[in-house]
């Protein structure tokens, strides 16, 4: 009989990918998905859809019975509204990515799951140069902090059972179907790119297909409790602009907004906001002061830890145009 795995998050652009690959690995696929979500491709795909929710524990406890390894991606990465209590953005971000976190991993130590994948962020750790997984966590959006306690209530409810874990923090993943870099892809081929600051901070980055190829290895070969940057590299924005540019065959003009005056400006907005206790999340990039240097940093990390284990991620200009080429853009 084939070995049973949840997978959370399955009906998210990267957990459709790993429902996936598991399944062509033979493996019997179950998927947790929250009421009203689209499961029709995964069940098309024979995959077993249960609905459930992380803060139902008793949906979750019937989610882990009878499976061998959890799969944890289900996640908050943002919210769409407009304008928002604060206090309760920062309360969903905590609920479901720390607390949803320690329910799953709690009751799968009770259900006697032998393995859990947690999938948490780069955020997680912060920005930062060369970084390895031992460098002190700084993360400075909402976001980052829930992933961050999320790990830590999972080392937490993990402690004294059998639960065998491994922490992946991905970076910034790219590859067809992902929202923010279709929007890219079409400003840079439409040929106007809005780009706060001169565009010299390099952001971390890795190809969906390297991911997973990462993921199944430190899932295979990872010692319990590890944690494990997933990056094929950094690039400088300018430079991922001109790749793109000369790879879609376009020369688009890119709108570098001063980023003194437009930091200037987020503040400002911030604060504003603030003291009403309001939030605007859709546009967090100019009225959240967290989001705009989180945005702006640099990142890069140390992934050596992980290619010790064997892992070699596609080259970056190799892994772009088969993006371009998968989403329509070539």
């Amino acid at each position: 009989m084939a070995e049973s795995v949840l997978v959370t998050g399955a009906t998210g652009f990267i957990g459709r990918a790993l429902a996936a690959r598991l399944a062509a690995a033979g493996l019997k696929m179950r998927c947790l998905a929250r009421r009203g979500s689209d499961t029709s491709g995964l069940e098309a795909a024979g995959m077993e859809c249960v609905e459930g929710d992380l803060l139902d524990k008793a949906s979750l406890e019937k989610a882990v019975s009878g499976v061998s390894a959890v799969w944890h991606l289900a996640a908050l990465v943002r919210s769409n509204k407009i304008l928002a209590r604060r206090k309760k953005i920062e309360d969903q971000f905590h609920s479901v990515n720390a607390l949803g976190t320690e329910n799953l991993a709690r009751v799968s130590a009770s259900a006697g799951v032998k393995r859990f994948i947690y999938f948490s962020s780069i955020s997680a750790l912060g920005p930062g140069d060369n970084l390895n997984e031992e460098a002190k966590p700084r993360p400075i959006t909402a976001y980052g902090h829930s992933k961050l306690e999320g790990e830590l209530l999972l080392r937490k409810a993990a402690g004294g059972t059998c639960l065998d874990f491994i922490i992946l923090r991905p970076a910034m993943i790219y590859g067809p179907g992902a929202e923010r870099w279709t929007s890219l892809f079409n400003a840079v081929l439409t040929g106007l790119v809005p780009m706060p600051g001169k565009g010299e901070n390099a952001i971390s980055i890795c190809w969906l297909e390297s991911l997973l190829d990462a993921a199944l290895l430190a899932a295979e070969k990872g010692a319990p409790g590890s944690a494990f940057n997933i990056s094929e590299g950094s690039i400088k924005l300018n430079d991922l602009i001109s790749t793109l540019a000369g790879l879609m065959g376009t020369k688009p003009i890119v709108f570098h907004f001063p980023k003194p005056l437009l930091g200037a400006a987020v503040k400002s907005s911030d604060l504003a906001l603030g003291a009403l206790g309001l939030a605007m999340p859709r546009l967090n990039l100019l009225a959240d002061r967290a989001y705009f240097q989180e945005s702006t940093s640099n990142w890069s990390h140390d992934t050596s830890k992980l290619r010790d284990l064997g892992w070699n991620p596609k080259d970056t200009y190799d892994a772009l145009t088969l993006t371009l080429k998968g989403g329509g853009f070539l």
